[in-house]
């Protein structure tokens, strides 16, 4: 059995909304701070996947340019893979890999830009994005990820069941509404006062290994998360000016923020989700250099 993990970074232990700038990738906060605390938490969850019976790891970084994890710091086992190395979204992951195992990832967007909530740099794909529902239920990252793995476990025996979820506590209370069996590590917090007290590194390290080696060991119990078809996708942004685009033909304007489309499974929605990006993001530049 083959674990796969999935990496974001706005999740990862020891970044905080004071420290958004690790998260920018290419800068010099990102390759002094920000990777070496990613892949602290993909070490241990890789360490942990192994110790619990994962034959081997493969690990696979969704952050912006995808090149955030030091592969020199993986154990033996990990395998770091580019999202050119796969089929786009994921389809190049073969069924021998069982389990999901999600690291880094963060809670969805929140109402208001400038009020976070109980949430640590909480969004969903970008800040254009107010919200994305399938059949009217309003998911972050984690569930459109987590949705598409267990669209393609539903198309092979084999499947992906999802084991485990780490970020902070808002985005571990979003996985277990999503789902009852995946295990979960909090390794920060948002409190109401708006402090964010953080677990210290190497306990973060041990709660991470610790939870993803028992994901893989009671990886029988694990299910994938599934979403029944069809799927109606509807994209809702911030404002309106942000849907003058002309429309794919497969995408309808629901009203004057959102957008919507059909599609068959949890797959090939967020397949379609990335293809419909290409046509809405020239607007947001324009959008925001007229800002400026």
């Amino acid at each position: 059995m083959k674990a796969l993990i999935l990496v974001d970074m706005e999740g990862a232990s020891g970044i905080t909304t004071d420290r958004l700038s690790w998260t920018r990738v290419h800068t010099e906060d990102w390759e002094r701070f920000g990777r070496d605390r990613v892949t602290a938490d993909v070490a241990a969850a890789a360490r942990g996947a192994l110790a619990g019976g994962a034959e081997a790891v493969t690990v696979m970084d969704m952050h912006d340019t995808g090149d955030s994890i030091r592969p020199e710091k993986l154990p033996a086992g990990a395998r770091l893979v580019g999202l050119g190395d796969t089929l786009i979204p994921f389809g190049g992951i073969d069924s021998q890999h069982k389990i999901l195992l999600m690291v880094g990832f963060h809670a969805k967007a929140a109402a208001s830009l400038s009020d976070p909530g109980t949430a640590i740099l909480p969004h969903t794909v970008h800040d254009p994005i107010a919200d994305i529902r399938y059949n009217g239920r309003s998911l972050g990252e984690i569930g459109l990820f987590a949705g598409s793995f267990g669209a393609l476990a539903s198309r092979d025996s084999a499947g992906l069941a999802w084991g485990l979820l780490t970020g902070d506590k808002a985005a571990c209370d979003e996985a277990r509404d999503l789902s009852a069996t995946v295990e979960v590590a909090a390794v920060k917090e948002r409190l109401t006062d708006g402090s964010e007290p953080l677990l210290d590194e190497a306990v973060s390290a041990t709660l991470i290994a610790e939870r993803a080696e028992a994901a893989v060991r009671k990886a029988a119990e694990k299910t994938p998360l599934a979403f029944q078809g069809p799927i109606r996708l509807e994209v809702a942004f911030r404002c309106p000016e942000m849907t003058g685009f002309e429309l794919p033909p497969y995408v309808d304007r629901v009203d004057d923020r959102t957008v919507g489309l059909w599609a068959p499974d949890g797959f090939m929605a967020l397949f379609l989700f990335y293809y419909l990006q290409p046509h809405y993001m020239p607007v947001v530049k324009r959008l925001r250099e007229g800002s400026r």
